[in-house]
């Protein structure tokens, strides 16, 4: 069974993914680590712990990491994921003030290098403790079974700015460290997380279900409460919620739910309008030697459906 470590920056789509991942059965969660994004990164291991908790792994290992990118400021997300990270969720910190020391680059390379070629690492935030591993540590990327990450856009915009995705966005030249590492990777972005949403009738079905898990995601966007009011998350509350971080989940379980390429990515660094874009050659044409499996296509229900069905059966089992 695949082992991974999850970089997460909890934030609503990180816990749909957390909650999937946390309640399958298809490969097995070792660690998470924790980084500024959605929220800051206090805010984030504080989630995190919510998270592992309520889905009944309370001793899963929660490394905290970086706090800020490698270059410039972090930009939150909070305009989305409200001040506390995961919207109108209440649930109460199980382990307040343990943080504990920041630690999760180094156990992050502790853990790869002492199992080469078993433990791939599932990036759902920017990409700053997965560089500064990579960084640290020359071999790294060679003992890394597999880099699995949110983020990019190749034939779509962004959602940070016209081009960038968020998680790019908020450290580039973390990025491009990764996508220059020779490490097997696989971009889920943009192109997939888009096309994704779990409907209004699904999160009808969550609420119904009962399941701890699933009534948390429907309490994050204010379902059923405060569902009429569309001052605030409105597209979540007509469109149903946009999990971005799903996809990734969803791809280390089924990648047949995906239509993928293999091609050559960049991030671009220096440019006054297009800072934090991955760069696709979609076409043989400039000479790039492909590094990155791109996934374009997503067959989205299929995906949602068995989001639900986990979760709603984990609640079940549990």
């Amino acid at each position: 069974m695949e082992r991974f470590i999850i970089d997460t920056d909890p934030g609503i789509d990180d816990a749909g993914a957390l909650f999937w991942a946390l309640a399958t059965d298809k490969f097995h969660v070792e660690a998470l680590t924790t980084v500024f994004g959605n929220v800051n990164v206090q805010k984030a291991t504080a989630n995190a712990r919510k998270i592992t908790h309520l889905s009944g792994r309370p001793d899963l290992p929660i490394w905290v990491g970086a706090p800020r990118p490698l270059v410039g400021e972090p930009n939150f997300a909070e305009h989305i994921h409200r001040p506390s990270g995961v919207g109108y969720w209440e649930y109460p910190d199980p382990a307040p003030g343990t943080d504990g020391p920041t630690e999760a680059v180094q156990k992050m390379i502790d853990l790869v290098m002492s199992n080469p070629g078993e433990i791939s690492i599932m990036a759902l935030a920017p990409l700053t403790n997965v560089a500064l591993a990579i960084s640290l540590e020359p071999k790294f990327a060679e003992n890394v079974r597999r880099i699995i990450y949110m983020g990019g856009a190749a034939l779509t915009w962004g959602n940070a700015s016209p081009v960038a995705s968020a998680n790019i966005f908020n450290d580039p030249e973390a990025a491009e460290i990764v996508v220059q590492s020779g490490a097997k990777l696989t971009q889920v972005g943009l192109d997939v997380c888009r096309k994704f949403s779990v409907t209004p009738d699904r999160v009808e079905k969550l609420w119904a279900s009962g399941s701890p898990m699933g009534r948390a995601l429907c309490e994050m966007i204010g379902y059923p409460d405060r569902h009429q009011d569309t001052t605030e998350m409105p597209e979540w509350k007509a469109e149903g919620m946009h999990l971005n971080d799903v996809p990734c989940v969803a791809y280390a379980i089924n990648p047949d739910w995906f239509q993928v390429r293999h091609l050559r990515v960049d991030v671009e660094l220096d440019g006054k309008h297009t800072r934090g874009q991955t760069v696709v050659q979609m076409v043989d044409r400039w000479g790039g030697v492909p590094n990155v499996d791109v996934l374009l296509d997503i067959n989205a229900a299929a995906v949602a459906d068995a989001l639900v069905e986990s979760v709603t059966a984990f609640g079940t089992r549990n």
